[in-house]
Parts: structure tokens; sequence; C-alpha cells
């Protein structure tokens, strides 16, 4: 009777290890924190152990002080900006500096004298503003907002994942001022992003501004224009504890983050079409400092003299991403207030990619690897709206194809209404 006892006990004790590996999730049995100090460093090798008086001391094996995902997850164990913090720079660089490279392309091109308007295609829309307000002076805006996800498999922390979902928008502001073919101008951007990562039931969401300054020339067969900026973004993480299945959370950390491009494009009319290539740089880096993940009380009933979890400080990090792009727009004149156009480019990115916390111990699976983008392809197209003398604007949406394990839309828009 007591061998079949034994074996009945020990048939249910792997039984309840091997549903803890295939889950998603398996929190703690006895619900200690994967960071409690009852461990005293000592999580990767007595993590299946629980000794029969509620000490660290091995005494007989059976039941578990953790989660088996303590152990074997890296991703998991992860801090969300360590998981997407390039993430957040691309979609940061693509908001502010397609907003500027917008405006440009639209106030260096030819203009349209009887409204004072002008217009003009490019991969990150068309770029409307109204000219000569003031002595030369120009006011405009652009609003941009993107969503985008990464479908890379996920199935158990102890696998790794890269998987995410997220999206974000900026509001731009700015004025510039024309010196013949020369513009040189000063612009405001707010910039919000709110993603959820999967292997951690993470989210990371951040705020912000960023001020920058720029320049366009006018060649006359070409347009050339450069620029840069500077700013905070306040960054908040969560992510939860796989051992307690509570919330980790590090609040207000605060990121400088610093920006710069170039773009040179031209335009080729053709009857009603215009064709306009360009080629461009942009290039955005957001520093993290070194903060600290605040991990709560796990209560765990193990004992009621080791509940406390300590800590986890986080290193400071600079998250960059750095874009080449060959593009070509083409823009069709129907004679009345829509003229539609569509836009593809080839897109070479350099972002830094996710990085994941060492496990404590191999579990024998071949985990995912962090996708790593190269090179893409973007597509998208618009209107350009000119519904009278003192209303136009525009909507454009793009989207982004062909980058690994990643899909993305975004949509941008503008209507100004001149007085």
């Amino acid at each position: 009777m007591r061998l079949i006892n034994k074996l009945i006990m020990l048939g249910a004790i792997t039984i309840s290890i091997l549903s803890l590996n295939s889950r998603a999730f398996a929190a703690s049995t006895y619900g200690m924190s994967c960071t409690n100090v009852a461990y005293d460093g000592k999580l990767s090798s007595d993590y299946l152990q629980k000794s029969d008086n509620n000490t660290t001391s091995v005494v007989s094996s059976y039941g578990v002080y953790t989660g088996t995902d303590c152990v074997y997850a890296g991703a998991g164990r992860s801090n969300s900006s360590a998981i997407v913090g390039g993430e957040i720079a691309r979609a940061a660089a693509n908001s502010i500096i397609g907003a500027v490279n917008s405006r440009l392309s639209s106030a260096l091109a030819n203009n349209n004298t009887a409204a004072h308007m002008s217009y003009s295609s490019n991969g990150n829309g068309i770029g409307m503003a109204a000219n000569h307000l003031v002595g030369g002076l120009s006011l405009w805006t652009n609003f941009s907002s993107s969503n985008f996800e990464n479908d890379q498999t996920f199935t158990s922390v102890a696998f790794d994942s890269n998987n995410f979902d997220g999206d974000a928008s900026s509001m731009s502001f700015g004025v510039d001022k024309r010196f013949g073919n020369v513009i040189a101008g000063f612009m405001l951007s707010g910039f919000e992003s709110d993603i959820d990562t999967a292997v951690n039931k993470g989210n990371i969401t951040v705020e912000g501004e960023t001020y920058g300054i720029y320049v366009g020339l006018n060649t006359g067969v070409l347009t050339v224009s450069i620029g840069a900026g500077t700013g905070e973004y306040e960054i908040d993480t969560t992510r939860v504890d796989l051992g307690s299945d509570k919330t980790i959370t590090a609040n207000d950390v605060t990121a400088d983050v610093q920006y710069m491009h170039a773009n040179v494009s031209g335009t080729l009319n053709r009857g009603k079409l215009s064709f306009s290539p360009r080629i461009g740089y942009r290039n955005f880096d957001m520093d993290m400092p070194a903060f600290t993940d605040l991990v709560p009380n796990d209560v765990n009933t193990i004992t009621t003299t080791n509940r406390i979890t300590s800590n986890e400080s986080i290193s400071g990090k600079t998250y960059s991403s750095d874009m080449t792009e060959a593009g070509l727009s083409i823009a069709l004149s129907t004679g009345g207030k829509l003229t539609p156009y569509v836009d593809a480019a080839y897109v070479n990115e350099d972002t830094t990619a996710a990085a994941y916390n060492t496990e404590l111990t191999a579990d024998g699976n071949s985990d995912l690897l962090a996708s790593s983008p190269d090179g893409y392809i973007t597509y998208g197209g618009g209107v350009m709206l000119n519904l009278s003398g003192k209303v136009s604007g525009y909507i454009n949406l793009t989207e982004t194809t062909n980058r690994t394990d990643f899909t993305e839309t975004s949509v941008s828009g503008s209507l100004k209404i001149r007085f």
C-alpha cells in the first residue's frame, strides 16, 4: 500500500511539473516571488526543493518554492523596456522626423500662389502649410498615428519571445521662414506610445516632448533638408513576477532623447503625373538611465518570516534606431479638389534589438531569438484636399511589410483653415 501511495504521489508531482512547464504562465505553488530573499542565492539549484521544516535547507524533494518560470524564463524576467526600447525609438523617429520631412517637402515645392498653399507627396504623407502669413512666416501642424505588432510565436515563458502589440501617436507644430530658396524653422512635437509585451505580461508607456530645428534648400533640381532635436520622455513599465503573479513596476523614469535627419528629393512632371523620388536618413536615440523595478511583497505561504522580496536594478542603456530610405511618390492631378497619390519605399533599418535576462539554468528548450530588423518595404497612398482657398489638408495611409515578425499600419493627416 505504501508503495502504491508513493507511486501515486510521484505521478501527481510529475504531472504538476509538466503542467507548469506547458502553460504560458505558471505562478508559484506557494506564491513566492522570483526575488524572495529566502532563496539566499540558491534559486537555480534548489528551485524544485521544499524542506520539511520550511527552511531553505534541503531535506526532501517534493513541491516547489516557486513556479519553474522563475528559473527557465529569460525574456519573462526582463523589464519591458529591454524588450521594446528600440521599437519606441523607431516609432518616434518615424512620427517626428516624418512630420518635418513632410513640411519641408511641401514648403520647398512650387506654390499655388492663388491659394497661398503648397503641396507635395512623400513617403511620410502630404505636406501642407499656409505660406506668406506674416513676412514669409508659415505655421504648420501634423498628426500621425500607428498601430504595430510583433507576431513572433509565444507559447510559454520558457521559450522566450519578442511578441508585442502597441501603438504610437504624435502631434507636431512648427513655425518657419523663407529666405529666398532657403527655409529655416523650429518645431515642437508631443509623442505617446503604449506597448504590451506578451512574455512577461508587461506594458510600457511613453509620453514626452521634443524640440527641434530644421533647414531646407531648393536648388531648382533637388531639395535638400537637414534637422536635429532633443527632448525628454517619461516612461512607466510593468511586468508580472513569475513566482508570485504580482505586478512589478517602475514609474516616472526620465529618458533623454535626441534625433537627426537628412533628406534629398526631386520632382519630375509628365502631364498630369508628378514623380518624386527621394533618399533619406533618420536617427533617434533614447538614453534610459539606470532605475529600479519595484517588486511587491509576495505574502507566500511557506513561512511568516521570509516574505521579504528584493527589488531589481535595471542598468541604463541607449536604445537607437537608424533608418536609410529610398522611395518614390506618384501624384495624379485631377484638376479638381482631390489629388490622389501612391508611394513606395525600401528601408534599411538598424534598431536596437530586444535583450533578455540570462536564464538561471538550461531547460533543454530551444529559445526564440529576438527579432532583428534589416530591410523591408513600405507602401501606401492618400489624397490631398483643396476644398477652397481657405480650407485644405490631406490624409495618408502607409503599411510596413517584409520586416521580420513585424507589421505596422500608419495614418497621418491634417486640416488647414486659413482666415
